[in-house]
């Protein structure tokens, strides 16, 4: 979790302290609140620690910091200072700083801490058992597991934040703000939308295919770093760092595999973005052609994105690290730098090599679609107009484009 942390905390603490709280000053209520928020997010401050240490913040969770074992620790070693230096406080100060009062902020640094990592046991990985075992648990993470094109913010994780975040803001408004006469009604609208939302992302998540945790051990992979040099597979063109870019050193047997198991799984396909529509499919994770290629490499743990980007940004005269670009073109001039297309005479209708990407060039020489061949003359491709992903022949495919091909381009 991103956003949510400080609001289950502040919830949490809530919940659990509510008698004590009720009996506080209102300064002192305002105090915990915002102390319990802080509390939330602070079992990140591992992000600092591991940005110190020159180590990738990406693996916080398999640090010790973030182990339940480690926030109880650090509770009672502050339980204990506190009763050594409380006695030296003044007069005046512990007027406001009562034992309870100390008592109730101890608490609800044990509260935030643990409900962090609550939160993250429920849509990540943590080290629950530490130090008695390094297996990363998880409740919710695998269940409604995200496209691997989605990103986190069109997740059902982050649908999730947005319920937690409007039932705090429902909470806190009617405890601290001024009573108006729509707050009732806002507060309802925000919790009722947010409800629809992941309502929505779980529906697209059942309907999509989704597949972006390749675990090695007990290890999520989008957490793993293969050669460790320090950057995640996902984002490096040669993970094993040998020198062959994930691309050329792929075992296009497994590709294929790969590819006719997506294929088989009929899931969410948009063959032509048309529309607004279509736009909000590809933007929940619907595969297209390229799609359906790039989740076969990526499941043979050969992520074709970081080379295409790499390429790319080679290719560039003014660098830059924010580069827009379609995949699939800069795929095919990958392929045509290193002298790897030819043209096909499709009309001989040929027996086709397994494993070969292909692209369908129109009569202006820009990609019309791409795909991959599999085995017995089929082809993995995502037509326009098809809504579900599914396996097509040779021959299906040139008799739908019919002239409109200009040229067939394979990869030798």
């Amino acid at each position: 979790m991103f956003l949510a942390h400080a609001p289950i905390s502040y919830l949490a603490n809530e919940a659990i302290q509510k008698k004590k709280i009720s009996g506080l000053k209102n300064s002192q209520q305002i105090v915990l609140a915002f102390m319990s928020l802080f509390f939330g997010v602070l079992p990140d401050f591992d992000f600092f620690l591991l940005s110190i240490l020159g180590i990738p913040t990406y693996t916080h969770h398999d640090f010790f910091t973030h182990t339940p074992i480690y926030w109880i620790g650090v509770w009672l070693i502050l339980v204990i200072l506190s009763k050594l230096i409380y006695p030296l406080l003044n007069i005046k100060t512990k007027q406001f700083l009562t034992k309870d009062f100390l008592n109730m902020i101890l608490n609800a640094f044990l509260i935030g801490g643990l409900s962090h990592l609550l939160a993250d046991l429920l849509v990540g990985n943590i080290i629950l058992l530490y130090p008695f075992s390094e297996f990363h648990f998880t409740i919710l993470k695998y269940i409604v597991e995200p496209s691997y094109f989605t990103g986190y913010f069109s997740s059902v994780y982050f649908a999730i934040e947005l319920v937690i975040i409007a039932i705090f803001f429902f909470s806190f408004s009617k405890k601290f703000l001024k009573k108006q006469k729509w707050d009732n009604v806002v507060a309802y609208i925000l919790i009722g939308l947010s409800s629809i939302y992941l309502i929505f992302t779980i529906v697209m998540n059942v309907v999509s295919y989704n597949n972006s945790f390749l675990e090695n051990s007990n290890k999520p992979y989008i957490d793993y770093d293969a050669d460790f040099d320090t950057l995640r597979d996902i984002e490096d063109w040669d993970i094993d760092n040998d020198g062959i870019d994930n691309i050329e050193e792929a075992d296009y047997e497994d590709v294929i595999e790969n590819a006719q198991d997506i294929i088989r799984s009929n899931k969410l396909a948009v063959g032509e973005v048309n529309n607004i529509f279509d736009k909000i499919l590809m933007h929940y994770g619907a595969l297209d052609s390229y799609r359906l290629i790039s989740q076969a490499f990526y499941e043979d743990f050969s992520p074709i994105e970081p080379v295409i980007k790499d390429f790319y940004i080679k290719s560039l005269d003014e660098k830059s690290y924010i580069v827009d670009f379609d995949y699939a073109e800069v795929l095919m001039q990958y392929f045509e730098s290193k002298n790897e297309l030819i043209a096909l005479n499709f009309q001989s209708d040929p027996a086709l090599v397994p494993g070969k990407i292909f692209f369908l060039i129109d009569e202006n020489g820009e990609v019309m679609n791409m795909g991959i061949t599999l085995y017995d003359n089929d082809l993995g491709i995502v037509l326009p107009g098809e809504k579900q992903i599914q396996k097509h022949s040779l021959d299906g495919i040139l008799k739908f484009y019919g002239d409109t091909i200009s040229s067939f381009q394979i990869v030798q």
